[in-house]
């Protein structure tokens, strides 16, 4: 029996046995619910992935010429665009 938050109406005898029914959907609502802790550890499971979301993105593996270097610059250019990509959800 689903909780009833109509019942007992104004003035009614109370019975039992509707009356226990009511407390036991209240308590296996109560059960079913997601604790604090249960949530709390959903969230840093997720957390702990989203980090790897940029794995694939390489370090740039070179030191910036004296001069400007057009080669440099798109590769600058083009590991910013794959960082921006896969940090994308």
């Amino acid at each position: 029996m689903p909780f009833d938050p109509t019942y007992p109406p104004a003035n009614a005898e109370i019975q039992s046995t509707p009356l226990r029914a009511q407390f036991q959907s209240l308590n296996q609502d109560i059960q079913a619910r997601a604790t604090v802790v249960q949530m709390t550890n959903a969230d840093n499971a997720v957390l702990q992935q989203t980090s790897a979301n940029s794995n694939n993105v390489e370090p740039i593996d070179f030191s910036a010429d004296e001069n400007y270097n057009p080669a440099q610059l798109q590769a600058i250019i083009d590991a910013f665009n794959t960082l921006v990509n896969s940090l994308r959800r």
